[in-house]
């Protein structure tokens, strides 16, 4: 960052500035929104209604070179893996997690707009025979990407290619400790310019990645971003080439290495030149997940699961559009977050291969989250309670799925079971505050029967031990369903809150009475840059 100075202002030439399609990098910001961490109807709200005003408000600073970083939002959230306990319990271990992250608008407009300026040059130094994960998608498409599950069958037809070969008898597959959390910006940044990248605009990237990552020294870059999957799975370029050099077959994806070796002496001597080459790059081995075994192993690890799958795929893809459903996993179903009808998203469609899919849960064991983020969603989208019985019973005992759990939840919360369930479970106390802000906007997509849910919200709000998401999401519930007094306890509160939680107080009063909302308007509508943009968001007829 030569030109750069550490912790001031910048800005952009305007040569680069006219060379982007924001417009495209704006559509892709709010797509990627759908499958964000953290639920925040306000900024995808602001990105959907005033994206030009947000366009012209960050090229303004660039140009003036006034652009400074937003801090990001951050939230622990649950991973799959659960720690061991080794003593009787009734319950498993608690869960590790990892942190999940979103960006104010301006700040993820320009994180993804240095994205889309590197994408083309990473693609053309990706090495498809060997790295399958985040395969750029075919013209300006929205979506960035192709889907995870297309991406996923690749990796799955090569390794079965690479296991028929007589060459090798075993595979070594290692995976990444901590992988977004450790990579070396400044390393990532060098590879980029190796690449082709314009290092006037690599310097703007690592001035962003350095602010986001604060006090650790360089190290890591935001999960959950399409930028950042770009960016991540670029950093394992160099491996994909170690191991082309060394002259063993291997598949990728992400940080899930499968090399395919003779002998488990073979392996050995591998590990011996590719431990200190990852360390080159601050990455270690995951020891509890990194593994040699029988290239047969693999085969018959789960090929009845993966005609399964196919078998779902095919079946869904001749009733939906392709730009309409991504048949991979980790898809989630769009939030109702502007006020439509929820009935107007449900879909007729034939899920028996999804419902088979489905049943063979308990035949697969440590492939359940995977079979449910495909299928759940599309019971969502058909409107089908197949899975209700099955959700409710797991919605404590797997948190990491609390997200699509609670979206699948949403659509019936006319059964008294559903919304009972989602009562009870924000008002426990063993939920995280990641778990409980879905199981609230699973709420919010219908006018509670009582009072209860927005109580419980004001107590959220007001409680500073909370995390800013939560406590962002409970007060909008509150500004859409309380009455009047639970308005003017907004008001008393929103001094004392930050600035994301003020704008999500804000935000909640588009559905005021008239005076109320000029109220709210004239106190809160020129309160920064987010309330700003809220104003001129919600003076625009809503976009479809």
């Amino acid at each position: 960052m030569a030109d750069l100075k550490s912790g001031e202002p910048f800005g952009l030439d305007n040569s680069f500035i006219a060379s982007v399609d924001w417009n495209l990098a704006l559509s892709r910001a709010i797509y990627d929104m759908r499958s964000d961490f953290i639920f925040a109807p306000h900024l995808r709200f602001v990105c959907r209604q005033a994206g030009k005003e947000i366009i012209d408000q960050l090229k303004s600073d660039l140009r003036s070179g006034t652009f400074s970083p937003s801090v990001p939002i951050t939230i622990d959230v649950p991973k799959s893996h659960c720690m061991r306990v080794l003593v009787p319990s009734r319950r498993g271990g608690p869960p590790f997690s990892r942190p999940g992250s979103i960006l104010l608008p301006r700040d993820r407009l320009f994180y993804q707009a240095l994205a889309d300026q590197a994408a083309l040059i990473v693609e053309a130094k990706t090495d498809r025979e060997r790295s399958f994960s985040h395969r750029l998608a075919e013209g300006s498409s929205e979506s960035m990407f192709q889907p995870t599950r297309t991406c996923w069958s690749n990796l799955q037809k090569a390794l079965a290619k690479h296991a028929r070969a007589k060459s090798s008898h075993y595979v070594l597959k290692i995976d990444v400790a901590n992988f977004f959390g450790s990579l070396n910006q400044h390393t990532l940044i060098n590879i980029l310019n190796d690449a082709g990248y314009a290092k006037s605009l690599s310097s703007r990237l690592e001035a962003l990645l350095t602010s986001y990552t604060g006090e650790r020294s360089s190290r890591g870059i935001l999960q959950g971003m399409y930028p950042s999957d770009l960016l991540g799975n670029h950093y394992m370029a160099p491996i994909d080439e170690f191991l082309d050099e060394y002259g063993v077959p291997s598949a990728r994806y992400v940080d899930d290495v499968y090399i395919f070796v003779e002998s488990v002496d073979a392996a050995d001597k591998l590990l011996r030149k590719l431990i200190p080459y990852l360390r080159g790059y601050d990455l270690v081995l995951n020891e509890a997940k990194s593994v040699i075994m029988p290239k047969g192993s693999l085969l018959t690890e789960e090929p009845d699961l993966e005609a399964l799958f196919a078998n779902a795929v095919e079946e869904i893809s001749k009733q939906v559009d392709d730009t309409d459903f991504s048949a991979d996993y980790g898809f989630q179903s769009e939030w109702n977050d502007e006020d439509e009808d929820p009935e107007q998203k449900v879909k007729e469609l034939e899920l028996a291969a999804t419902k088979i899919l489905f049943d063979s849960l308990s035949d697969y064991p440590g492939q359940e989250e995977n079979i449910e983020r495909f299928c759940l969603p599309l019971f969502s989208k058909a409107g089908s309670d197949y899975a209700i019985a099955h959700v409710l019973d797991a919605f404590k005992k797997r948190p990491s799925m609390s997200q699509i759990y609670a979206s699948y939840l949403a659509k019936f919360l006319e059964k008294k079971e559903a919304s009972t369930l989602l009562v009870e479970l924000l008002a426990d106390a063993s939920l995280t505050d990641w778990q409980k802000m879905w199981v609230l906007a699973a709420l919010m997509q219908r006018r509670p029967s009582d009072d209860a849910p927005v109580k419980t919200s004001m107590r959220l709000l007001r409680d500073a031990t909370r995390h800013d998401a939560l406590r962002a999401i409970a007060a909008i519930c509150v500004g859409r369903f309380g009455d009047h007094a639970r308005r003017k306890d907004l008001f008393a509160v929103y001094p004392s809150v930050s600035s994301y939680i003020q704008s999500a107080i804000y935000f909640s009063s588009r559905t005021w009475p008239t005076v109320e909302r000029s109220n709210a308007k004239a106190s809160w509508g020129a309160h920064g840059q987010l309330n700003t943009l809220l104003t001129a968001a919600m003076a625009t007829p809503l976009k479809k």
